[in-house]
């Protein structure tokens, strides 16, 4: 598509199997479920672990009733928050390409693969969250306390989280899968928005509406966190964007090429090494 720019340099993977027709919608949940739930259970647990300073610090802003503090909160906490989701949505695409390989390997190279490239995304991520339930919580409150905030501040609030919500289900893949400068993700990101809005709003949707429900549940949110958390929205949200961003990527034929470009390489390092062993 004209409208993004080419990526080749992708991150090395484990490989993946040989083209075979995939199941789709909700057998595809629950065939990845069923197969792969145990590394994306255990990548959610590492997730929220991540979360929990962050967590802590914005909600000590909100105690303060100090949306700055709130803010530097978010970004001081956005530092670890961001490589543990990146590790997350790496987790949740190498199940959505039906990648072989143990779970603890795989996720520990690409942890550290990621880390530094995620770390600003993380922090974006964090304040742009923590601005948004804090503008929900105060129209809400005003409206519980009897004030009106009026239409145009409940419109901007929906789109607020409509668009950072669709920037971020494509945004975050990318982190997880290329090498590339944070202003280029971004405005792939924005492309995909455009290109493909009704998947981005299915995503967008997918997202709100989950955390709604946890944050409205507190503290039974918590018990949520931990059991569905964030591989469930993960899951859902990349099943949607995921044959999108291979559509305009070639994702799995990039990854493909790369293997065989190693497997290549190996070989003929194990016959240049057997010719010196036969002269020898």
């Amino acid at each position: 598509m004209g409208l993004f720019p080419s990526a080749n340099d992708f991150k090395a993977g484990k490989g993946v199997e040989k083209d075979a027709p995939r199941n789709t919608g909700v057998r595809r949940f629950f065939e990845l479920v069923g197969r792969d739930m145990n590394s994306m259970f255990l990548a959610n647990l590492l997730t929220c672990l991540g979360f929990v300073p962050v967590i802590s610090l914005v909600y000590i802003g909100f105690l303060m009733n100090n949306l700055p503090v709130m803010l530097i909160s978010a970004a001081v906490g956005g530092i670890l928050a961001g490589p543990v989701l990146a590790g997350m949505y790496d987790t949740v695409l190498r199940a959505l390409r039906d990648e072989a390989g143990y779970w603890w390997v795989t996720y520990r190279k690409a942890f550290k693969r990621n880390f530094k490239a995620s770390i600003l995304p993380g922090v974006l991520y964090c304040v742009v969250v923590t601005l948004q339930i804090f503008l929900v919580y105060f129209c809400f409150n005003m409206l519980y306390h009897g004030t009106n905030v009026g239409v145009p501040l409940w419109v901007a609030t929906v789109l607020n989280l409509l668009v950072f919500q669709m920037l971020f289900a494509y945004m975050w893949p990318q982190i997880a899968l290329l090498d590339q400068p944070l202003s280029l993700t971004l405005k792939n990101s924005i492309n995909c928005m455009i290109a493909f809005l009704p998947h981005a709003l299915a995503a967008s949707i997918v997202q709100i509406l989950f955390w709604g429900v946890v944050i409205l549940c507190m503290p039974l949110g918590l018990l949520l966190m931990l059991v569905f958390g964030f591989w469930f929205v993960t899951e859902v949200s990349c099943q949607i964007v995921y044959g999108d961003l291979d559509r305009v990527f070639h994702i799995e034929e990039s990854i493909r090429k790369l293997k065989d470009a190693e497997l290549e390489a190996a070989l003929r390092e194990d016959y240049a090494a057997a010719e010196d062993d036969t002269e020898e």
